[in-house]
C-alpha cells in the first residue's frame, strides 16, 4: 500500500524546478532601476524641503511686516472700534430703511445714464426720481446720523476667506445712489448751495470703507467716488455753488484722493486666500458635497488653514501657494509706487497669469486674473477726483475774477496747491476753454491725448475711437 501511494505521489507531485539565476545584464538593469527610484525619491525630498523653506521664508516676511496670514488673523489685525463710536452700526439701520419700487421703475432709477451730464430729464423721469428720493428720506436721515460718529467698522468675519459675506456693500451703493439723485434734483432746481452737501455725503459714504481690506470693498469705494464725480459734473452744468461751498466741496474731494488704499486691499486679500491653499479633508469633502447637491446651496465655511497631510506632503498646492505669495507681495509693493510707475503692475500680473497657467498653478491661475486691471481702475478714479477738484478750483477762480483762467497754472497757489499730475503719463492734467465753458481731462489708459474727447455714456463694441477721461462744464 505504501509503495502504491509513493508511486502515485511521485506522479502527482512533481519536484519544484529551481529558478535560474538572473543574468548579469538583468541584475544590472534591476540595480539601475532601484538607483533611479532612489534618486527620484531623494530629488523629491530635496525639492520638498526647499519648497518648505521658500514658503516659510515668505511667511516670515509677512510676519516681520506685521501683516495677517489668514482671515481669522485679519479679523484681529484691524483696529478695534467701540460700538459707541461705530457709525457702521447706525448705517446698517439706514440700509434696512431703504425702499424701492416693486416694478420695473426700480431699474430706471439705477440707470447709469440718468446722471449723465447731458441727460435732460423728462417730466416723467423727474417725477419718478422725486418719488424715489422722497420715499427714502428716512434712510438718508439715518445715514446723516451715522456719519456724525468718528469711525466705521462693519460686522464682517474674514475667516470665511473668499466666501466672506459683505452685505453692507450693496446697501452703501444704494444710499450713494439716492444721495446722487437728490444732488441732481437740487441742482436742476437751482439750489446751488444745497447739492454740494449731498456730494459730501456720497464722499463720506465712500470713506466708511477706507478701513476694509478687501478688493471688492475697494472697488465699491471707487464706484461711489466716481458716482460723486458724475453728480458734481452734472450739477456744475446747471448751477454754481457759492465760493464757500465750492471750497468745501473741493476740500472734500482732496481728502478722498489723498490716500492710496490699494496696498491694504491686497494685503487683506492675501490673508483671506492663504488658507484656501491648505484645505483640510473635511473642507475638501464640503466642496465635493456642494457639487453633488446643487439643488441645495452649500453653506459658507470657515477655513482652518490645516491641510490634509498627504495633500500637503505632495507639495502640489504648496508650490502654488509659494507662487501666489511671491506675486501678491510684489503686487502690494508696486501699488505703493507713485503714478504712473504703478501701472507696471498690469503687465506684471499678465505675465504672472501666463506663468501660473503654464506651470499648472491651479489656484493662482484662477485668483490672479481678478486683480489684473485693478491698478488701472484705481488710476482712473484718482484722475476723476483730480478733475473734479480742479473744476471746483476753476469755479472759485471764476467767482473771484469774473472769468475763466487761460491755463491751470493761474490757479496756483491761491485756488489749487499745485496742478494735479495725470496718473497715466505723469504730465499735468490738460485743460482748455471751449465755446461755452471748459474741459479738463486725462489721457486715460491708452496714453493718447485726444484733445478732451468725451467718451459716450455707452460705448459700442464696434467703436474703435480713442477717448479721454473728461470733466466738462458748459455754462
Amino acid at each position: 500500500m505504501n509503495a502504491k501511494l509513493s508511486s502515485w505521489l511521485k506522479k502527482v507531485i512533481r519536484p519544484l524546478r529551481k529558478r535560474s539565476a538572473p543574468s548579469p545584464f538583468a541584475r544590472k538593469v534591476g540595480r539601475v532601476f532601484q538607483i533611479l527610484i532612489l534618486l527620484a525619491l531623494c530629488a523629491f525630498a530635496l525639492w520638498r524641503i526647499l519648497l518648505y523653506r521658500d514658503v516659510a521664508r515668505q511667511f516670515a516676511r509677512i510676519r516681520s511686516a506685521g501683516q495677517p496670514m489668514s482671515g481669522a488673523e485679519l479679523n484681529d489685525w484691524r483696529r478695534p472700534l467701540p460700538d459707541a463710536e461705530n457709525g457702521a452700526l447706525v448705517l446698517t439701520q439706514a440700509f434696512a430703511l431703504a425702499r424701492t419700487f416693486p416694478d420695473r421703475r426700480s431699474n430706471e432709477v439705477v440707470e447709469p445714464k440718468i446722471l449723465a451730464r447731458t441727460n435732460v430729464w423728462t417730466s416723467a423721469t423727474r417725477a419718478l426720481v422725486e418719488s424715489y428720493v422722497q420715499t427714502n428720506q428716512p434712510a438718508l436721515a439715518k445715514v446723516r446720523e451715522s456719519l456724525l460718529l468718528p469711525g466705521f467698522r462693519y460686522a464682517v468675519d474674514f475667516s470665511y476667506g473668499p466666501e466672506t459675506e459683505l452685505p453692507h456693500l450693496g446697501g452703501l451703493k444704494v444710499m450713494a445712489r439716492i444721495a446722487a439723485l437728490q444732488t441732481a434734483l437740487e441742482a436742476d432746481g437751482g439750489h446751488g448751495d444745497k447739492w454740494p452737501e449731498d456730494v459730501v455725503l456720497q464722499l463720506t459714504l465712500a470713506r466708511t470703507l477706507d478701513d476694509e481690506p478687501t478688493v471688492i470693498s475697494h472697488l465699491v469705494r471707487n464706484a461711489i467716488l466716481r458716482m460723486a464725480v458724475k453728480a458734481t459734473e452734472r450739477s456744475l452744468n446747471r448751477v454754481t455753488p457759492s465760493n464757500e461751498m465750492c471750497k468745501r466741496l473741493q476740500d472734500a474731494f482732496t481728502r478722498a484722493g489723498e490716500t492710496n488704499l490699494l496696498p491694504l486691499a491686497l494685503v487683506g486679500e492675501r490673508a483671506m486666500l492663504i488658507p484656501t491653499f491648505r484645505l483640510s479633508w473635511k473642507e475638501i469633502q464640503s466642496f465635493s458635497q456642494g457639487d453633488e447637491e446643487k439643488s441645495q446651496p452649500r453653506k459658507p465655511q470657515q477655513y482652518s488653514g490645516k491641510p490634509t497631510p498627504v495633500l500637503w506632503l505632495t507639495g502640489f498646492l504648496e508650490r502654488d501657494l509659494d507662487f501666489f505669495l511671491e506675486t501678491m507681495g510684489k503686487c502690494a509693493s508696486m501699488t505703493a509706487l507713485p503714478a504712473p510707475q504703478n501701472l507696471g503692475l498690469t503687465n506684471y500680473l499678465e505675465s504672472a497669469i501666463k506663468i501660473s497657467q503654464k506651470r499648472a498653478y491651479l489656484l493662482s491661475s484662477m485668483l490672479l486674473p481678478s486683480y489684473s486691471r485693478i491698478v488701472v481702475r484705481e488710476a482712473s478714479t484718482r484722475s476723476l477726483i483730480d478733475l473734479a477738484t480742479t473744476a471746483l478750483a476753476i469755479e472759485r477762480f471764476r467767482h473771484q475774477r469774473g472769468l475763466l483762467p487761460t491755463s491751470l497754472a493761474e490757479l496756483t497757489p491761491e485756488f489749487l496747491e499745485e496742478v494735479p499730475r495725470d496718473p497715466f503719463d505723469g504730465a499735468p492734467i490738460r485743460y482748455r476753454v471751449i465755446a461755452k465753458g471748459y474741459v479738463i481731462y486725462s489721457v486715460d489708459v491708452d496714453g493718447h491725448d485726444d484733445g478732451g474727447r468725451e467718451p459716450p455714456e455707452r460705448k459700442k463694441s464696434t467703436d474703435t475711437a480713442s477717448y479721454d477721461l473728461t470733466f466738462i462744464v458748459e455754462r
